[in-house]
């Protein structure tokens, strides 16, 4: 079995088809990391059988609510999804687990079928991201501009954060962070998954942050 954590990959050691975790209002960053909530039987199986197999996984958003939807052909999907790799899984409760993901690179999802255990797996393009492999450089960007705007957003959300550590949190950093954990709605956080450049990214999470600051609308429900 490959060991990912220590290997130097290219596009061309990453498998074409994978399995497909959907998860509505969530999304996974290259070298990010997210805890996932696992209960239903059919992602159950999908960690078990990525855990004796090369533990990879493809998180993507689903562009509508789940609830109520069976029919895996007719799941609408948006177009870009995060490779990850799970690099620990912990049992929460009774048929619960947490798998922890690390993203990998991004890719384009091309065409989907139901496996024998019941979830979907999907044939995938990762050459429009191939830039995520590139060693992580920090870059500049407005940061006063969007602390501005992140004060009164926190405080629309009754948060406190820890204002020292994101002080000391690199751009780079600070803007994946803001990208995953911000509820921000679905539509917006795909597009921040979809950008091409981290430039780009920053750009646009100020300006939604900017928006959502002064009240902008929020759906930011996530379903399994």
């Amino acid at each position: 079995m490959k060991d990912w954590a220590n290997t130097i990959i290219s596009i061309k050691d990453l498998p074409s088809q994978i399995p497909l975790f959907m998860v509505r209002g969530a999304i996974l960053l290259p070298k990010a990391h997210l805890p996932l909530p696992v209960f239903d039987s059919s992602h159950l199986a999908m960690i078990s059988d990525c855990m004796t197999s090369n533990k990879l996984l493809g998180l993507i958003q689903p562009s509508a609510s789940l609830r109520g939807k069976t029919d895996l052909d007719r799941l609408g999907l948006f177009e870009t999804g995060c490779l990850a790799k799970i690099v620990d899984v912990v049992e929460h409760e009774e048929n619960k687990l947490i798998a922890e993901l690390e993203g990998v690179m991004r890719f384009r999802l091309l065409e989907q079928k139901e496996s024998e255990s019941g979830y979907p797996i999907a044939t995938v393009d990762y050459e429009p991201y191939a830039s995520d492999l590139i060693e992580e450089v920090d870059f500049q960007m407005d940061r006063p501009r969007l602390l501005r705007a992140l004060k009164p957003y926190f405080d629309r959300l009754d948060i406190a954060p820890n204002w020292d550590e994101i002080n000391k949190t690199s751009n780079h950093k600070l803007l994946t962070a803001l990208s995953m954990a911000c509820p921000l709605p679905p539509s917006e956080k795909q597009a921040l998954l979809e950008t091409e450049s981290i430039q780009e990214q920053s750009q646009m999470i100020t300006m939604l942050i900017e928006m959502a600051a002064l009240g902008g609308a929020n759906e930011n429900t996530t379903y399994h």
